[in-house]
């Protein structure tokens, strides 16, 4: 029983993650994006994309018995991934949507796919999934890969001038370091303070590194439990 609601769980996270980019991406020009590919520079399509692919590979291994070498790396991947999606949650729903501009529709049907159905799937399979994943030591800092990565992915296209597709050379609004804050400064303001990018990315990583080592933290003692029960 445990192990078919994991495998609906899988299913669920790559219909809602690979959905709802395809629908975010058919919109794209009709949201203001432009080009329309602009949209995969945003790191809530990418993070949807990695966990929907990663989790398509677990259940052709599932299917096909495959228990080699490269279903540990997967589901090492499926760990980090999972921490990138549900990054990808906390901060559109904590940052994103409630200072979203009245012309954006926050809850459209493709971002409630990308920034909730996707990310709880993904989050309920990986506490759920009875893969024996051990994240011991400073394996948890792989989680931090994706966002920092992103970070400076983000901040090189910025500096060269890159448009991310809606006349901005920035995909969100704190990794701008064209405010009056800059990348390092702090400028008072209303209706809200400028706050530097730096400080930004750095409670953002910091955020990432808690989730990442509360979720290895948290599966290690489910699977003893498990094992426990066996």
């Amino acid at each position: 029983m445990k192990k078919s609601l994991s495998t609906i769980l899988k299913i669920l996270t790559v219909v809602a993650s690979l959905l709802g980019v395809t629908l975010a991406l058919a919109r794209a020009e009709l949201d203001g994006y432009h080009p329309w590919w602009t949209r995969l520079l945003y790191f809530t399509n990418l993070s949807n994309i990695w966990i929907g692919l990663c989790m398509g590979v677990l259940l052709i291994f599932s299917a096909t018995d495959y228990n080699g070498v490269w279903k540990k790396r997967f589901y090492t991947l499926k760990f980090v991934f999972t921490v990138s999606i549900a990054i990808t949650a906390i901060v559109f729903c904590a940052l994103l949507a409630p200072f979203a501009e009245e012309d954006y529709n926050a809850w459209s049907f493709a971002n409630l796919l990308t920034h909730i159905f996707a990310p709880a799937f993904a989050i309920s399979d990986f506490f759920l999934d009875d893969y024996p994943l051990h994240m011991r030591g400073l394996k948890p800092l792989y989680s931090t890969i994706p966002p920092l990565i992103y970070f400076v992915f983000s901040i090189i296209l910025g500096a060269l001038g890159v448009d991310f597709g809606r006349g901005v050379t920035y995909p969100y609004f704190f990794l701008d370091f064209n405010t009056p804050a800059g990348f390092f400064g702090f400028v008072p303001a209303e209706p809200r303070p400028y706050i530097g990018a730096f400080y930004w990315i750095l409670v953002l990583l910091i955020l990432v590194l808690l989730l990442g080592w509360a979720f290895a933290v948290l599966k290690s003692k489910t699977a003893k439990k498990h094992a426990q029960h066996e």
